[in-house]
């Protein structure tokens, strides 16, 4: 009974911290407009700090793979959780824009170092339903998300955009002493539960082959779309309700809007409708194609604002189905099965931002935002494409 408990006191841990690294993952999305300001960028440049970060979250495949084996995972999530505040604090002293991408860049490795993590902490603690308790930790990464830009907005009223990061990044400090205090008291009932035995190993060779079958290469363009879909809305759509729209109090509840929509999507929609996960993928990219280029034509913050949500909505569900989907395809290697779509996300997130700011620069932020519409009909072609190939096999 008291190893049950102590476990469900670290699985409680776990959830607060996906929830704050959702909170703290909308900071760029909610002040990409003061720091625009403050370094005197354009948007493509400023478009650079997503692709930074998500450029550290792809090189963050490699810290993983090396020593997840050879380092206790409580362990190094507690690393990773000291070098994820380190760096946010780095961006609140506003260094170099040099520098400051490269701080992007340290959150990235770290936060994405923490993110694998917890996912794998939670299939050791709970292996009796893994797929329902990652989707629950997806959703309460999402509620993070939600509560993100609002949070973000309060905070830079009174403050300024360095202060909101070194905000964030206390508030990190303070949670890893909560995480290392209880650790070190529980460590020995912690480990008997966390063996070395359920850590799943796999090599860089694996991750080759597996682009050598057609629906894996299918999946993961299918998850790549999805990614530029959502990142790109992610950083721009509060921006562009404030400057296109010039509606600045309702920027931050469009970006809300869309992590309401995941958040429900995730929690209640996907389990309650019977199709096959790559219809509902391919059926619910499709309707958030047509939603969001719906919002963009109202020309109207309501009108944007109601799309979002529409849009997490509909597709809202599209990564944890994915993830499970690849699993099921690994059930020997399940690492390697929830890696991979990360990976195509990585890349994903790396393109866009810059690709989706330089448009806007050049010919308007509406055609910017756009290409989230683009994306997610893209998404829907490749999983429909998917779909019908499996069933025909």
């Amino acid at each position: 009974m008291n190893k049950q408990r102590f476990a469900q006191g670290y699985i409680s841990l776990i959830f607060l911290v996906v929830f704050l690294y959702g909170i703290s993952r909308q900071a760029i999305g909610t002040l990409i407009t003061p720091i625009i300001e403050y370094y005197g960028i354009k948007m493509a440049q400023a478009g650079l700090l997503s692709s930074f970060f998500s450029a550290g979250s792809f090189a963050a495949i490699f810290v993983i793979t090396i020593f997840a084996g050879r380092i206790n995972k409580m362990i190094l999530m507690g690393a990773s959780l000291f070098l994820y505040a380190i760096s946010l604090y780095l961006i609140s002293t506003a260094p170099q824009f040099g520098i400051l991408l490269a701080s992007f860049a340290l959150i990235g490795v770290f936060g994405a170092t923490v993110d694998t993590l917890t996912n794998s902490i939670i299939a050791d603690l709970r292996p009796q339903n893994i797929s329902w308790n990652i989707s629950l930790l997806h959703g309460i990464y999402g509620i993070g998300g939600l509560c993100g830009p609002v949070a973000m907005e309060r905070l830079s009223a009174v403050l300024s955009w360095t202060q909101v990061y070194f905000t964030i990044s206390l508030a990190f400090i303070v949670y890893l002493i909560v995480y290392a205090l209880f650790v070190k008291r529980q460590w020995r009932q912690l480990t008997m539960r966390m063996s070395r035995e359920k850590q799943t190993r796999f090599g860089f060779s694996d991750i080759i082959q597996f682009f050598a079958r057609k629906r894996h290469i299918l999946l993961w363009v299918s998850v790549f779309f999805y990614s530029g879909n959502q990142t790109t809305m992610g950083i721009w759509i509060k921006r562009y309700v404030e400057i296109r729209l010039n509606t600045a109090l309702w920027g931050a509840y469009a970006l809300s809007a869309m992590w309401l929509g995941i958040v429900i999507s995730r929690l209640l929609i996907s389990p309650n409708i019977k199709a096959s996960s790559l219809r509902k993928i391919c059926v619910g990219n499709c309707i958030s194609a047509i939603v969001l280029t719906a919002g963009l034509l109202s020309g109207s913050a309501q009108g944007i604002t109601a799309a979002s949500l529409a849009v997490g909505l509909a597709s809202g569900f599209t990564i944890p189905l994915i993830v499970a989907t690849c699993c099921e395809w690994h059930p020997e290697k399940t690492a390697l099965g929830s890696l991979m779509p990360y990976t195509a996300i990585f890349v994903s997130s790396v393109v866009f931002p810059p690709l989706s700011g330089l448009v806007s620069d050049l010919l308007g932020i509406s055609l910017g935002l756009a290409i989230s519409a683009v994306c997610a009909l893209a998404a829907a072609v490749f999983s429909g494409i998917l779909d019908a190939r499996l069933k025909s096999e």
